[in-house]
């Protein structure tokens, strides 16, 4: 039975991105790729768009979307066990299925379906069902719920990696982690805890602050505020390559000064345990403060 599609929403083929899923209100545009159901633009109405998205970005077999908002998961970073198993797990780089589409008189909402069946060589050795959510309506949602359908619990770690559009990240600054506690990634994984005032990045930056609090990306470039509000996490990453990481990455190159990324995670350290038949839910949502 075809899949019923209301009057805002459409599907289309993408030259490097594959099938895609466009949504419109009159809040603004969506767009999902069907690869690791990305969302790969979000446009407010009147604005300019908040995801950064590669332009050498591609769906392609075992290898995510560079940009947008790729779903991290099951597990975070490299496997702990399995060498060759894929960096930050299967649900960014396998085709999704669309499930649903709904509309409202204020937003409309699209559900993507994706099975994980147990694959030990890839370092999944569990059986799990993971839907994610999109709605687009004032704001940007995007929910990752991962459902454990076999018999014995494990442990979920993941990300939404949202890559934002900014003007230049020299200039760009966090707002929500002063003060904050975080595990510094690019230098050893140590504990340190942030200066007071807004985050402004000078350097390669993985830094991983243990707080669900919103946080805010200012930026005087675009002159705009991105609010983004999250929740199911207890890590909230913030992101960017610089110059001579960015250079081994050939789908970024010279562009890392586009982007920050601010990411809902479950990092190893904050794992959650998911027993037989529960559902872990991990949210965000973007929406232009101004």
């Amino acid at each position: 039975m075809p899949l019923f599609l209301p009057a805002s929403a459409c599907l289309a083929a993408d030259p490097k991105l594959g099938p895609c899923l466009h949504l419109k209100t009159a809040h603004g545009t969506a767009v999902v790729a069907l690869h690791g159901a990305t969302v790969v633009s979000y446009v407010p109405t009147g604005a300019k768009d908040l995801l950064w998205l590669s332009p050498d970005a591609a769906a392609a077999p075992g290898k995510a979307i560079r940009g947008g908002i790729p779903l991290c998961g099951p597990w975070f970073g490299p496997h702990a066990l399995v060498p060759n198993a894929p960096m930050h797990g299967l649900l960014r780089i396998q085709a999704w299925n669309l499930l649903r589409v709904e509309e409202t008189a204020a937003s409309v909402r699209a559900d993507f379906t994706l099975a994980l069946p147990a694959e030990p060589a890839r370092g999944w050795a569990h059986t799990a069902e993971a839907l994610c959510t999109v709605t687009l309506g004032t704001a940007l949602e995007v929910e990752l719920s991962l459902r454990n359908t076999g018999t014995t619990p494990f442990l979920v770690s993941g990300a939404l990696h949202t890559y934002l559009t900014v003007g230049n990240v020299h200039q760009a600054a966090v707002r929500g982690v002063a003060d904050r506690e975080y595990i510094d990634y690019t230098h050893g994984r140590v504990r340190r805890r942030a200066a007071a005032g807004d985050l402004v990045l000078t350097e390669e930056s993985a830094r991983f602050f243990l707080t669900s609090a919103p946080v805010s990306l200012l930026d005087p470039v675009l002159k705009r505020t991105i609010a983004v509000e999250s929740n199911g996490h207890g890590a909230t990453v913030v992101w960017n390559p610089w110059d001579k990481t960015a250079a081994t990455m050939a789908d970024v190159g010279t562009r890392w000064p586009e982007f920050v990324c601010i990411e809902a995670a479950n990092i190893p350290e904050t794992a959650v345990p998911l027993a037989p038949s529960l559902t872990h839910h991990l949210a965000t949502r973007l929406r232009l403060a101004q």
